[in-house]
């Protein structure tokens, strides 16, 4: 029996529930963040909530528990969520791109550094520059970029955050965002209730003093509070200018574009409307993800007793046009299949082929739809000479 998917994983990210959640590996940050939270509010309900249900309303106690409920399914969501991440290139993979790429040139002195390898691919008409990764073995797709904490080449990646315990990018960035939202909401809710709590107690025994004396965690909670909207809404409030103009963390400190220093500059994502740009990104459609760690299926093998992933039956390989590649095709046929089809069923880049089997072309496949936001098997390849220096052409059926 061949060891499951997830525990070939190589990246830093921890990986669990059976390939389920991925997270990041130092989550102490996260527990803070978890216990602040937590503490807080169970303060709140057991001091402030019994004599604002008595006194006001039991709707009080009612909307804060709906407001917690939902604070921490966004945080793991977030935190559990797989942010984006893009398979490492097999060893296949990786020979097969250095002997198609020039070698690095040696210095003077002997020694010698690898030069940054760049591909211009043209995309809708744009000229888009992948990097190649030296430490995933592969092009990143438009957007991506490697987080050092994860050691991963996430889709759009926006940063790291450790407040959540896992990178944010494509997949879980509008769970994040929900997350600053609805705890921007909640912190404000608490304070004004403790505070209302106070003034509830003072106005009942005509002294402040007394007040807090009876009811000390209410003052904390409403310190707390206090301090945590000024980080958290104002945080919340820079992610908005960001969806707004269709940008990432990482792209806006990078001034990737950024008109003022490049006047030419056009972002090539932005549809013009901040507005739709934000119904985009907590609207729109999630990508499947690209990695591929649950488990290998038991009940269909192929001839060599090895097992297939899910989605793709015992002997038969889909294309992206319904038809079927039978198992004893040419391996031309196979490879082209295993860029298009099986991508395009969700399985991501190498996720649906068989155990072993070269994926040549399926990281460039993904990096261009992910980059046109396509379904990954509509993308087509025009130009074979793939690792050449002049641009390479995409075509897809809607440009």
């Amino acid at each position: 029996m061949p060891e499951p998917p997830w525990r070939e994983y190589r990246g830093r990210s921890r990986i669990a529930c059976g390939g389920r959640c991925v997270m990041a590996r130092n989550m102490a940050i996260f527990y803070l963040t978890l216990g602040l939270i937590i503490i807080c509010s169970a303060l709140f309900f057991a001091f402030d909530c019994r004599l604002l249900a008595a006194s006001l309303s039991p709707a009080v106690p009612a909307a804060a528990a709906v407001q917690f409920v939902f604070v921490l399914c966004c945080l793991f969501r977030t935190t559990c969520s797989d942010p984006g991440i893009v398979p490492r290139g097999t060893p296949e993979e990786a020979a097969w791109i250095e002997e198609e790429i020039e070698p690095p040139k040696a210095e003077p002195h002997g020694a010698y550094r690898p030069q940054p390898r760049l591909k211009d691919v043209v995309i809708g008409g744009r000229v888009f520059k992948l990097k190649y990764c030296y430490t995933c073995k592969l092009w990143r797709p438009p957007r991506a970029s490697h987080c050092s904490s994860c050691d991963n080449c996430v889709d759009r990646f926006d940063h790291h955050c450790p407040w959540v315990g896992n990178c944010v990018g494509r997949r879980n960035y509008r769970y994040f965002f929900m997350f600053l939202a609805s705890l921007s909401v909640y912190c404000v809710y608490i304070m004004v209730f403790s505070i209302a709590n106070i003034a509830i107690l003072a106005k009942a025994k005509d002294n402040l003093f007394d007040a807090l004396k009876e009811s000390p965690a209410s003052i904390l909670v409403a310190l707390v509070a206090f301090f945590s909207i000024w980080s958290v809404m104002g945080l919340a409030g820079f992610h908005v200018l960001l969806m707004c103009r269709e940008v990432s963390t990482n792209e806006d400190i990078k001034g990737v574009f950024n008109k003022k220093r490049n006047p030419d500059c056009i972002n090539p994502f932005d549809r013009g409307d901040g507005c739709a740009n934000c119904c985009y990104v907590l609207f729109g459609p999630t990508q499947p993800s690209l990695l591929n760690v649950r488990p290998w299926r038991d009940d269909e093998n192929n001839s060599d007793g090895e097992p297939y992933a899910d989605g793709v039956g015992a002997g038969v390989i889909s294309n992206t046009d319904g038809g079927e590649f039978d198992d004893q095709e040419d391996n031309g046929a196979r490879e082209l299949s295993s860029a298009e089809g099986l991508l395009s069923n969700g399985a991501g880049a190498g996720g649906g082929r068989r155990r072993g089997e070269p994926q040549y072309g399926s990281t460039e496949t993904a990096s261009v739809a992910q980059a046109e936001e396509l379904p990954i098997g509509q993308v087509r390849i025009t130009k074979s000479e793939r690792s050449d220096s002049r641009p390479v052409n995409w075509e897809s059926p809607e440009l």
